[in-house]
């Protein structure tokens, strides 16, 4: 299967996300929402989700390349598809249940991602923000350009990070650093997000970038995938092994929050900008 599109929300524009697996066992997703910068909306997360969860059960599938395409990895939760959820009801808010599922879509994401038993590659040019920046975090090896940045930007709206970034961060940056991203909304660039231990490598740009991605797939493809799998399994026992319970924690202060008055506040000014 090449460059399937299994969810498309502008069939003329070409907008969605594509899956791909080759011969080989490599199997990609490609983010392409040109027009909300990679943002994700339910549709895309859930087609995203099954794409990963099918793969997790397959011995052939050797290496997963999560990808965005049009110059960013992904600017995070759709806020357009959000507020259309909130503005279904009469105080323009969220509900419980409401704000648990939209949440859960995050924390599901993250999810999948960890459940692939062989290696995930992000490969980010551009911003990751939100739970864009999450879902890279959420991989095993993540490349980037130099002009790329990673963002917690939730305590900006409101909110708190999710999709398993309050542990996945800390985890490779310390306390202090990840505090810093959490409670402050700092951007990381790439150079510094490197030398922190946040991500594997930066390169120069897209085409170095493409370069040394096919490079890595290359080796991941050609080792023992039985091998790759345990090595991975006993890494994630010792440095995500709390990663589900993060997860939760996440779920429900989120859930929280999206019902929350500053939050709210928050989409009404974004609304209001669309007016």
């Amino acid at each position: 299967m090449r460059g399937v599109w299994v969810v498309s929300d502008n069939a003329a524009g070409g907008d969605g996300i594509r899956v791909s697996v080759d011969d080989r066992g490599v199997a990609r997703i490609v983010i392409h929402r040109p027009h909300r910068m990679n943002a994700l909306d339910g549709a895309a997360s859930r087609a995203i989700i099954e794409a990963l969860d099918g793969w997790s059960a397959r011995d052939d599938i050797r290496v997963v390349v999560i990808d965005g395409e049009g110059g960013s990895f992904s600017t995070g939760a759709d806020v357009i598809d959000i507020a259309k959820v909130a503005g279904e009801n009469a105080g323009g808010g969220l509900d419980p249940t409401q704000a648990r599922g939209v949440i859960s879509g995050g924390s599901d994401l993250a999810r999948a991602i960890r459940g692939v038993r062989a290696p995930v590659v992000a490969v980010v040019d551009g911003p990751a923000v939100g739970i864009g920046a999450s879902v890279a975090f959420a991989s095993d090896l993540i490349y980037a350009t130099e002009r790329s940045y990673f963002l917690l930007a939730f305590i900006n709206i409101g909110l708190m990070p999710d999709g398993g970034a309050s542990m996945s961060v800390a985890a490779a940056v310390g306390r202090a650093r990840a505090n810093a991203m959490a409670l402050l909304g700092e951007k990381l660039r790439a150079a510094e997000a490197f030398d922190a231990g946040l991500i594997t490598e930066v390169v120069a740009d897209r085409a170095a970038l493409d370069a040394r991605v096919n490079a890595v797939v290359d080796k991941l493809a050609g080792l023992s995938s039985s091998a790759l799998r345990m090595t991975k399994a006993a890494l994630d026992a010792h440095t995500m092994g709390d990663f589900d319970a993060a997860l939760d924690r996440e779920l429900d202060g989120q859930t929280a929050l999206l019902q929350s008055p500053e939050f709210q506040a928050a989409m009404s000014a974004f609304a209001g900008t669309k007016n």
